[in-house]
């Protein structure tokens, strides 16, 4: 008769992940199906839609308008208004149609696009599909190739094997904290996931402050300034449930921490190249130039 060690009961590193991703995001779901239901009602209600109106640089705005320019006597669609512009000078808002793009790029809101307000529905199903784009698979090369290069956290060693041990935890670390941060806290805390370009007419220098400093500010639902709690909160998640699947030497609390700067890190070099990645394909003539509205 064999018996077991008592090891071969724990759960391997990505069912664990998965499990606790879907231990998070079950309690959202009746939550989820009663804000499509309240958001069908507002965007009928005319109240609502004035109250929208008060906030010119909330994306509520923006659906708004796209709702009401279909009546040529509504004074919201009156083509030669100026469009309203953000506090921060990025995701000015006109009636243009959104076009469609990658996974990813459905998440970056560029200058002059129209920006529906997210259900929780949406951010739920973004937060999955974003967090294994090709885009996201990219960050995790960078991410595993750079510690490969630097021999650092996760220390896997240098060899050729290690070099896929980091990758494969890469992928678990940015997928756990991309589902937990979009699909779970951006939805307890009335959080807008999405990235709003500032884009061309302002400095270099500006634009790249602009966009490392959206790891600690963000937007409200509502279009209001606020610290992005919902990306910290899924950061400091996804790296304490590296403890896991990282070698034991990565697993204190000093190294989660160390760990969790990382991602913050990350997230703001991802949220820089969102800034400026149309620009240098339009550059690169690989992009053609979208048509002003």
């Amino acid at each position: 008769m064999t018996t077991c060690k008592p090891e071969s009961f724990l759960p391997k590193p990505g069912l664990f992940i998965l499990n606790a991703t879907l231990a998070l995001l079950v309690p959202l779901a009746p939550f989820a199906m009663a804000q499509e239901s309240a958001a069908v009602i507002s965007a009928s209600d005319p109240k609502t839609v004035s109250t929208r109106l008060d906030l010119p640089d909330a994306p509520g705005f923006v659906f708004a308008v796209a709702s009401s320019s279909a009546d040529g006597n509504s004074p919201e669609a009156n083509p030669t208004d100026p469009n309203p512009a953000d506090p921060d000078g990025a995701g000015q808002s006109t009636t243009a149609t959104r076009p469609k793009g990658s996974t990813h790029m459905n998440m970056v809101i560029n200058p002059g696009e129209v920006a529906e307000p997210m259900s929780v529905r949406a951010k739920i199903i973004s937060g999955m599909t974003n967090s294994v784009s090709f885009y996201s698979a990219t960050g995790w090369l960078a991410a595993a190739g750079w510690e490969h290069l630097w021999n650092s956290s996760p220390n896997y060693g240098t060899d050729s094997g290690a070099f896929g041990e980091r990758l494969g935890a890469a992928a678990l670390r940015g997928v756990s904290e991309g589902v937990i941060s979009n699909s779970f806290f951006a939805p307890l805390f009335h959080e807008d996931p999405r990235y709003y370009v500032m884009g061309r007419g302002h400095p270099f220098i500006k634009r790249a402050w602009y966009a490392g400093t959206r790891t600690i500010i963000t937007r409200t639902d509502s279009g209001r300034t606020t610290p992005n709690f919902s990306l910290l909160a899924g950061n400091l998640a996804g790296s304490a449930l590296t403890v896991p699947y990282y070698p034991p030497l990565n697993t204190s609390f000093k190294e989660v921490m160390i760990t969790f700067g990382g991602s913050v890190g990350g997230s703001a070099l991802g949220f820089v190249v969102d800034e400026f990645i149309v620009d240098a394909l339009i550059d690169l003539h690989i992009k053609k130039k979208q048509p002003q509205p």
